[in-house]
């Protein structure tokens, strides 16, 4: 159970674009995008903002409620099954976001995402904070 728990979390940092912790946002290591400095590198407006924001958390929260019911099932996804859901999501989000983004935004939206797969997530708080 442990495991899954890991292997979903793994799967939500990777479909979340871990860009940076954010400060009233998921509990501690959990990662999500950091809509203020999504903000920053795309220009966006306020409006633009609170849409990502409702996008992202919408986002979490579906992920969460899977996670959920696996547990309750006691089942574990297989890792076909785990990779097909996270490129539905993705696809998904990509859909999402092109109704809210220019397309400028969205090509350094994708572009910044690449580069931190790449790099993968960064370093979360220490421990304790």
């Amino acid at each position: 159970m442990k495991r899954l728990s890991l292997i979903l979390a793994a799967l939500a940092a990777s479909g979340s674009l871990a860009l940076a912790q954010q400060p009233d946002g998921p509990p501690p290591g959990m990662r999500g995008p950091n809509v203020e400095r999504l903000a920053a590198d795309l220009g966006l407006d306020e409006n633009q903002k609170a849409q990502l924001k409702q996008i992202f958390e919408a986002q979490h929260a579906k992920m969460e409620a899977e996670r959920q019911q696996f547990e309750a099932a006691g089942t574990r996804p297989s890792r076909e099954e785990m990779k097909a859901k996270r490129e539905t999501m993705e696809a998904d989000l990509h859909q999402q976001l092109s109704g809210v983004l220019t397309a400028d935004q969205l090509k350094k939206f994708d572009e910044i995402r690449a580069q931190h797969r790449r790099q993968g997530p960064p370093p979360g708080p220490p421990p304790g904070e």
